[in-house]
């Protein structure tokens, strides 16, 4: 899922609320100020526009319940005007009701009637635009998937046609893989890049943000281990004919060039999910970043008197889609004996209490004290509060040699806390099953696990703060 997408997804939910208000403020001036009709009332603007409050939130909401916040490219506009017209009766339908039950004094019938109207045709026209302009951005690369087909036949050659030719599509084609069931010496007009025994090395090298496959001579095993390549390196995947009979995850329906096609349902973290954690992590680490800015100083002094060498350690790790970034601590270690290399080298072990840690380096590792600066990775975006923990790219090679679901873990953004962690599997234990705990959490996220998560780490650094740290075991 493209960032264009959630941003636009995201932007119409200011338009709305300005077209909502533009609706209320119109109709105030229609109906009391053109005069128009005759009307007794002394109700002034300030007051009138406190109605807008009360009801703008809900207005919102039965937008969003009614789907005209769903992540799409591609919209109906058809069907996003029944939508707001449908919408629109319904919350103007509450707001009566709630005008009736308050007993409130509403000066005018008029503008009741004038408000759904007015709100219908800006909303409609504020989305068409923005719509509009998110289509106009595909001419420059903004926003456009890249398409990779498995499977060279008509179905293909039609499906290329397409998204060649209808630009609103928002869709770039990438060329053909061939399937199993595709003869060696076929002769296709359309761009070969690979067989689709070498998919794994087709994404790394042209990157499609979508894989479809049309080829149904493939079987069985192989089909599953596309989806599984796909998952690994976050590619969507789509397929065209009854092939989904054979996959258990769930899938949504769409149609392309004519043809119906079915796709895997992302992860709960992606779309709405994504922003809203997103949201929830700029909040909280600005608010944490605050509140504990006394402790970081505390904890910079005592570094810097107690042992020569930089206050913050630095280092690279994983995080989202494989890619590095800038990982921050309190250094708990004597400068000469960190690891300081660009892809890490060193497993942290219960031996190094005794030979690199130093003496106030074991008092903030006790206390978690020396995690406090990566609230400023959350704030910026390279870590959430909750996520698998990022590994050093020399481990995280290694181990995705050894475990073939180990880049499912980042699928997300990693955290600085998480499910295997608050289980006890944290430092030197069983990657394995590290793994299986971080996929558990990865496709059953929810807020209330985030929040139960967070409560268990809670209690996790006060027992480690009394009881010491229980993360050093032998790895399986």
């Amino acid at each position: 899922m493209k960032r264009s997408e959630l941003f636009f997804s995201f932007l119409l939910i200011p338009v709305d609320a300005a077209m909502i208000i533009a609706s209320f403020v119109l109709a105030y001036y229609i109906r009391i100020k053109a005069d128009i009709l005759p009307v007794n009332s002394d109700v002034s603007f300030h007051q009138y526009l406190w109605y807008v409050l009360y009801i703008l939130p809900i207005w919102l909401i039965i937008f969003a319940m009614s789907g005209l916040y769903k992540i799409s490219r591609e919209r109906n506009y058809f069907n996003d005007f029944y939508k707001i017209f449908v919408s629109n009766a319904v919350a103007i339908l509450i707001f009566i009701v709630a005008i009736f039950f308050s007993r409130s004094f509403f000066f005018s019938r008029v503008i009741l009637i004038i408000i759904p109207l007015l709100s219908v045709f800006l909303v409609f026209i504020a989305r068409l635009i923005v719509t509009s302009f998110q289509r106009y951005l595909y001419q420059f690369g903004y926003g456009v998937h890249k398409v990779a087909v498995i499977g060279d036949n008509s179905v293909s050659l039609q499906l290329a046609r397409e998204i060649k030719q209808v630009k609103r599509l928002g869709l770039e084609f990438v060329g053909i893989v061939n399937g199993l069931g595709d003869a060696k010496d076929h002769k296709s007009s359309l761009k070969i890049i690979g067989n689709v025994e070498n998919l794994q090395e087709i994404i790394g090298k042209y990157h499609p943000d979508e894989i479809i496959l049309t080829d149904v001579g493939i079987n069985r095993e192989k089909i599953l281990d596309i989806i599984q390549a796909c998952s690994d390196a976050n590619v969507s995947f789509k397929f065209i004919s009854d092939v989904y009979s054979i996959v258990t995850t769930s899938n949504t329906s769409s149609v392309l060039a004519g043809f119906p096609v079915m796709e895997l349902k992302t992860i709960a973290l992606d779309g709405w999910g994504r922003i809203a954690k997103r949201f929830f992590d700029i909040v909280f680490s600005i608010v944490c970043l605050i509140i504990s800015s006394p402790f970081m100083l505390l904890v910079a002094i005592g570094t810097k008197l107690t042992s020569p060498g930089p206050i913050i350690y630095k280092q690279k790790r994983v995080g989202r889609d494989g890619k590095s970034f800038n990982f921050y601590k309190f250094r708990s270690m004597f400068a000469d004996k960190c690891d300081t290399t660009e892809r890490g080298s060193k497993w942290t072990t219960a031996s190094d209490d005794q030979t690199r840690i130093t003496p106030f380096g074991k008092f903030i590792r006790k206390t978690n004290l020396d995690e406090l600066p990566q609230l400023w990775n959350v704030f910026i975006g390279n870590m959430s509060f909750v996520g698998p923990r990022p590994e050093l790219p020399k481990f995280v090679d290694e181990f995705q040699k050894e475990i073939p679901e180990y880049f499912r873990r980042h699928r997300v953004k990693s955290g600085i806390t998480g499910w295997a962690q608050v289980n006890g599997l944290k430092g030197d234990t069983s990657i394995p099953e590290r793994v299986q705990f971080d996929i558990y959490y990865i496709e059953n996220w929810s807020f209330w696990f985030d929040i139960k998560i967070a409560i268990k780490t809670v209690l996790l650094i006060i027992a480690e703060a009394f009881g010491g740290k229980y993360e050093y075991r032998d790895r399986s």
